[in-house]
């Protein structure tokens, strides 16, 4: 390893202990060298578990691994930066703790990296799966090939929608502890605030590899931090949980950079069927209701917005779903709709 490594694999932990070892293996199990892991418990009832597991690993692989609690719990956002700040690596590579690592997936961060030197932000692949990697049902993939996008407009519209999930997101570490901020803490959301100001100045890269398999079986662990409790309620993802995610990324996109948000907004109006097909379950008052608070964010303005909506009532949201996936397999990558997109 050198001084500095490549890469820090950033790993938030809270709870869903069993699940580490995996994760840890398969950071172990990549052929490439030039990276460390940092492991920070976020005062989780499995602390105890949590520190077993870790400080196994960092005696067995010295150097490798590190290993940091939190005297209080900070929460997705706070424990995020936190993460950034202790990592060491030119970049880094975070992973929800119940989540796997792709085989290759720090060998394509160094082709990227070779392929734009000022990489600020690498818009992965990724899969989800259940139970075992080997049992994948969907991949999101955004683009066939490796694309490279321009700081500003051009990189934001193209990846800040696409980060939702943190698993396999690669950041210039550096630039992303400059960013550091508790403004929007208790958002959940703080890998959107980081793009917003890494892209604003440097480009983003786009790699069709597979990075990070996504565990569709586990159970969420955010709402616990005192900043979260107004926002989100812990344990799933409820219908108000669903809503409340589109409108915190919105209001981070309005508060950091205004002179983008109207393409965020479009852009969020074009793609929101998967947020529909969540809220949909059997259709009724309850699904008119969310409707209305997704309308009520500003995303009605859009013809889009009334084209989906009208789609899921009409088709249904299991239908839609099902023609997508196919379509998904056909192309092999997620069909963009939209020029923006494309």
């Amino acid at each position: 390893m050198t001084e500095r490594p490549f890469l820090t694999v950033a790993i938030p932990a809270y709870n869903r202990a069993h699940w580490l070892p995996q994760l840890l293996d398969s950071a172990l199990a990549q052929q490439f060298a030039d990276w460390d892991c940092v492991i920070v418990e976020d005062s989780s009832p499995e602390r105890p578990q949590i520190r077993a597991a870790a400080q196994r690993y960092a005696q067995k692989h010295p150097g490798r691994f590190t290993y940091h609690e939190n005297d209080r719990n900070l929460g997705y956002d706070g424990n995020f930066r936190r993460l950034v700040e202790l990592a060491r690596g030119r970049y880094v590579f975070i992973m929800g703790n119940d989540d796997l690592i792709a085989p290759g997936a720090f060998s394509a961060v160094a082709r990227a990296h070779a392929m734009e030197p000022e990489m600020g932000l690498l818009l992965r692949t990724y899969a989800m799966f259940r139970g075992s990697p080997d049992d994948v049902e969907q991949v999101s993939r955004y683009y066939p090939s490796p694309r490279v996008f321009a700081p500003g407009a051009e990189a934001i519209v193209a990846c800040y929608r696409r980060l939702s999930d943190m698993s396999g997101l690669v950041l210039h570490r550096d630039d992303a502890v400059k960013a550091a901020s508790d403004r929007w803490d208790g958002h959940c959301f703080y890998q959107h605030w980081l793009a917003l100001n890494l892209l604003l100045h440097r480009p983003a890269v786009f790699l069709p590899d597979i990075l990070a398999y996504f565990r569709r079986d586990g159970t969420p662990d955010f709402g616990n931090a005192e900043a979260e409790r107004e926002r989100f309620s812990p344990g799933g993802y409820s219908d108000a949980t669903q809503v409340q995610m589109v409108r915190s990324q919105l209001e981070i996109a309005r508060g950091t950079v205004p002179q983008h948000y109207p393409a965020l907004e479009r852009d969020y109006a074009n793609y929101v069927f998967p947020t529909l097909a969540h809220l949909q379950h059997d259709g009724g008052p309850a699904f008119e209701q969310r409707v209305r608070e997704l309308a009520s964010l500003g995303l009605d303005r859009y013809t889009a917005f009334h084209a989906w909506v009208w789609a899921v009532r009409l088709f249904g949201a299991r239908r839609l779903s099902r023609l997508f996936r196919a379509l998904r397999r056909i192309i092999g990558h997620t069909p963009n709709l939209t020029r923006a997109a494309r």
